[in-house]
């Protein structure tokens, strides 16, 4: 006998008014505790900025208000909403069906305009924005967008304010913005932080990448650190050739993941100029999986490990890129 198929549903969720606070995933997650997690539940939120006693601090709120979805099959759906739980259909007035429904299809492309709204979303931790004297910014958001100048160090500001000196014709002036409005346009002549900031996102993206390889949500903070990669080094100017080609792919992969296509196809263009500088069996195999993941081209991975089975690893970098591997090998055996 055929299983019966299952579709997302569109649902209501109203909290009851006396009951305790709890959100449609712990809702689900209870439901899926005695029912052998046959149900599967997609409520985007977006994160953002309030003030809160003289503080900026980040808000949770529904992307589509008090609707979510939910998938299963019609059985399954309907125990749901029978529960004490704030769950309900949401009818279809004009349809053959008697709930409204969403394919997978048009589901999946939701996902994707929901991670490009999170995209959007200035929440970003100033402990993030770690700066140096002489560094180029611009202003992306506040009171002074587009303006651009050089960082100054503060001594012992603790706001998550900086300094920024716009030159005039005449003279500089000074203005005082927060940390979390800016982007790096280029870095300090003689700083070496471009490599180490590319450096610690890796570890970051994998977080978010095995979030993206099992279709399964992913949260604010593991989705901020892409949004703020993103936005500070998408402009960055790097003179190596090698390192900028890597900046792009890191950049490709996180756009695609954030659902950013302009951004993406930027970050392709400017790759498709760098690629040929990569001659490092560790990058080309950083790409190959990058590519893996994103395209769910399992093939890919067996390439990339063809290239790192005769290698021995020298840095942690390589040890997490090789677990990495290990964990997507999992998840698409060939």
């Amino acid at each position: 006998m055929d299983k019966p198929a299952a579709h997302w549903f569109v649902l209501n969720h109203i909290k009851h008014t006396n009951a305790k606070a709890s959100t449609p995933q712990a809702e689900v997650n209870r439901f899926n505790a005695i029912n052998n997690d046959r149900l599967e539940l997609f409520a985007p939120t977006f994160v953002r900025m309030v003030e809160h006693n003289g503080r900026s601090v980040c808000k949770s709120e529904p992307l589509t208000f008090h609707y979510v979805f939910v998938r299963g099959t019609s059985d399954d759906v309907k125990q749901l909403c029978s529960m004490p739980n704030g769950f309900s259909f949401v009818l279809n007035h004009s349809g053959e069906s008697k709930y409204v429904t969403v394919s997978d299809k048009n589901m999946a492309d939701f996902k994707a305009i929901a991670r490009a709204y999170s995209n959007s979303l200035p929440c970003f931790s100033p402990d993030d924005i770690t700066l140096e004297d002489g560094d180029l910014v611009e202003v992306v958001y506040g009171d002074f967008p587009g303006l651009t100048g050089t960082y100054i160090p503060k001594k012992g500001g603790k706001t998550g304010n900086i300094y920024i000196a716009v030159s005039h014709d005449l003279a500089s002036v000074v203005y005082n913005i927060r940390a979390e409005y800016v982007r790096v346009l280029e870095f300090a002549k003689g700083s070496k932080r471009a490599y180490d900031q590319i450096e610690a996102f890796i570890p970051k993206l994998f977080k978010a990448l095995r979030l993206y390889a099992a279709d399964e949500p992913i949260p604010a903070p593991i989705l901020s650190p892409l949004v703020i990669f993103c936005r500070r080094m998408s402009a960055v100017r790097i003179d190596n050739p090698k390192l900028d080609a890597k900046l792009q792919a890191l950049l490709m992969c996180a756009t695609h993941i954030l659902g950013d296509t302009d951004s993406h196809t930027i970050a392709a263009t400017r790759f498709a100029r760098r690629q040929n500088a990569i001659t490092s069996p560790w990058l080309q195999a950083l790409l190959l999986l990058l590519q893996a993941v994103t395209t769910h081209t399992p093939a890919l991975l067996r390439d990339g490990l063809a290239l790192l089975s005769p290698l021995t690893p020298t840095s942690s970098t390589h040890r997490l890129l090789l677990a990495e591997y290990t964990h997507h090998m999992k998840l698409s055996p060939i």
